[in-house]
């Protein structure tokens, strides 16, 4: 009797505690939720602060020439203003066609920084703007501002656009070039950049030795 008794208190408590488990079936079921949406937490920000990735960035060479043209756009608007831009007129008026082409392309570059050792559009030098700007009508000259002064012929009867103009800088002898334009006005690859400068200036007019001519059909 006592045995029959025992076994019906301990299955009436089994059934109590089997009820509220089943009253309350949730009861552990955010911690699992939690545990399981944690790492796609984790893996998200290690994505979004993930070091090496790539930055998008202009293309160095597009870039550059966009520059170029802006600067070129704002030096012809302020030369414009200053009476440069009917005097450039004037010029490419009177002059030969290669003569006429040489100008025009030698001032597309104006605003183009300086470069030592620069030979193409994203930096110059003196010799190496003198140089790339013939080599764009298929014209080859040396290198050097000395080498260009000793490859050209002399000059009669006066200088003519085109023309180039050497000056004595750092060194004996030739060390720096420009492209003559007229009316005592020449374009070259200065520590500023390429600039149109006046052969009268203080520096440059004492700095002076001559001018040769490297295209033979400039009359």
């Amino acid at each position: 009797m006592r045995y029959l008794l025992a076994s019906g208190v301990l299955a009436f408590l089994l059934a109590g505690t089997s009820a509220l488990a089943l009253a309350n079936p949730a009861a552990t079921a955010p911690q699992t939720a939690i545990t399981a949406s944690a790492p796609a937490t984790t893996a998200s920000t290690e994505a979004a602060t993930e070091p090496g990735q790539p930055v998008d960035s202009p293309d160095v060479a597009q870039w550059t020439a966009q520059l170029i043209r802006e600067q070129h756009a704002a030096a012809t608007h302020h030369e414009a203003a200053h009476g440069l831009g009917k005097f450039a007129s004037r010029i490419l008026s009177r002059t030969t066609t290669i003569a006429r082409t040489l100008t025009r392309d030698a001032l597309r570059f104006l605003g183009t920084p300086y470069v030592f050792g620069g030979t193409s559009t994203s930096g110059f030098d003196c010799s190496g703007y003198v140089q790339h700007v013939f080599a764009m009508l298929g014209i080859s000259i040396p290198r050097t501002a000395d080498a260009q002064y000793y490859a050209g012929r002399h000059i009669k009867g006066g200088m003519k656009p085109g023309d180039l103009v050497f000056f004595q800088t750092y060194e004996p002898g030739p060390s720096h070039v420009g492209i003559y334009l007229g009316n005592g006005k020449f374009v070259h690859a200065s520590s500023h950049g390429v600039m149109v400068s006046s052969l009268s200036d203080s520096y440059w007019s004492t700095r002076y030795i001559g001018a040769k001519r490297m295209i033979a059909s400039i009359k």
